[in-house]
């Protein structure tokens, strides 16, 4: 019986390592599709004849359906499952992505409108990706695990940079930025043939399914009567904890929402790289981004061995990579392309380090409500995808210069500590029973 418990111990490591690997590849193909139009910025907005502002709204298009997409998402997933969505949403991405290939065959004002909608199709298909990435940490892992494995898939997004940012500067200068989104298609029916092919739910999920289906349909009959502030969307916005930890989350995607977009087109403009030479010097700060997110998440679990709370493990490794990623601002004060890389990839190593927002979420969630959590947690995240790159598109076009975007991002760095050490309070799951929350 020992033996036999062992064996099944080890098959359900390796199955949850596996899937770990492949929440990590797609998260990576998926953040490398949105740093194309920022590595292939300039040639883009040549061919459509589009200044700052418009480039800053085409950068944001993305991000609109993204964060409404979120809390439907959440919602889906919690009804479906993280394995039925997971797999309809890599089928439907990639057709999409194909489309985005055709636009540049259209005269600008058509491909810039086909362009921006098929940005907007692209976030609202793509928005229960990461909740997703979270519910199935959560379902797999066990709670001393869950630093890491959450660090693995987040960190996916600033390997995204180092492994396909030179591929796709390389792409859009010798063969064209249409030739990118084409490429990314086959990469997508890839990783869609994996996915249906290799994903799995853990042991015992489906007997337990059946039972749970029975539940979601008494749940949502209860839900019909239930008062307005009971509401399980409405508690989780009106909590303390959870909402410190959304708004935590604004701050601290607003740093990354600068590299993914502006920060190519910075390299260029101001310190005249070409694309090629951006897609290769992009690809340092995601790199100190990547082992930062690999360290944070292992110095959390084990401050979590040592003894040390989870609310505190957590927080903690945060406060440091935000104080890290202040040093922003100094860029300005940079007058080489090494210094100026030296300091962003500072920066951007704080920014990874402290990224423990998934392992909150995977910590903080009421099973019951996991992709909800995760949904909303992502919407608040990810407005900082509408609104940083317009703000920052406003700023330079108005001062001519980096210099106050640069200033405002360093300011988000500091209200994300402001947020976690004095508004959040201890970290722990959500309880949702009646009156529970408070």
């Amino acid at each position: 019986m020992g033996a036999f418990t062992a064996i099944r111990k080890q098959r359900n490591m390796q199955a949850r390592h596996g899937i770990l690997l492949m929440l990590f590849f797609f998260s990576a193909v998926s953040f490398s599709e949105r740093s194309i139009l920022s590595i292939a910025g300039a040639p883009i907005a040549s061919d459509l004849r589009i200044d700052e502002v418009t480039m800053g709204f085409l950068f944001s298009a993305f991000s609109w359906a993204y964060v409404i997409g979120q809390v439907p998402g959440g919602l889906i997933l919690d009804r479906f499952g993280s394995g039925k969505v997971y797999g309809t949403v890599i089928f439907l991405w990639t057709a999409i992505i194909g489309l985005h290939a055709l636009a540049g065959f259209l005269a600008p004002v058509a491909a810039l409108m086909s362009l921006f909608v098929l940005r907007v199709l692209c976030g609202l298909i793509t928005a229960p990706v990461f909740p997703a990435n979270a519910r199935i940490v959560g379902e797999w892992f066990p709670p001393e695990e869950r630093g890491r494995a959450s660090s693995i898939f987040s960190s996916a997004q600033y390997f995204a940079v180092v492994l396909f940012g030179p591929v796709i500067g390389w792409i859009a200068q010798d063969l064209g930025w249409t030739t990118v989104f084409f490429v990314f298609g086959i990469i997508g029916a890839v990783c869609a043939a994996l996915w249906v092919n290799l994903y799995r739910e853990p042991e015992g999920r489906s007997e337990r399914k059946n039972e749970s289906d029975h539940q979601a349909i008494k749940s949502e009959m209860r839900q019909a009567k239930m008062r307005w502030k009971d509401r399980p969307i409405i508690r989780l916005l009106t909590t303390r904890m959870t909402l410190g930890i959304y708004i935590g989350q604004y701050c601290v995607t607003g740093i990354t929402y600068f590299f993914m977009t502006w920060f190519p087109v910075y390299l260029v403009s101001e310190k005249g790289l070409s694309v090629l030479e951006v897609g290769l010097v992009s690809t340092i700060p995601a790199l100190a981004a990547f082992f930062g997110q690999l360290g944070g998440g292992r110095f959390s679990d084990s401050l979590v061995e040592k003894g040390i709370s989870v609310s505190k493990a957590r927080k903690i490794p945060i406060i440091i990579g935000m104080l890290c990623s202040m040093t922003i601002i100094f860029a300005n004060l940079a007058e080489s392309t090494v210094l100026l890389v030296a300091i962003m990839s500072f920066a951007f190593f704080g920014r990874g380090f402290g990224g423990m927002g998934w392992a909150i979420v995977a910590e903080t969630s009421n099973p019951k409500i996991a992709g909800l959590n995760g949904g909303l947690f992502n919407m608040f995240g990810n407005t900082a995808g509408i609104i940083t790159p317009v703000v920052i598109g406003i700023l330079v076009q108005w001062t001519g210069s980096f210099e106050l975007a640069l200033l405002y991002v360093g300011i988000h760095a500091a209200l994300a500590i402001l947020c976690y050490v004095f508004f959040v309070g201890e970290i722990k799951q959500i309880p949702m029973d009646q009156g529970a929350i408070t």
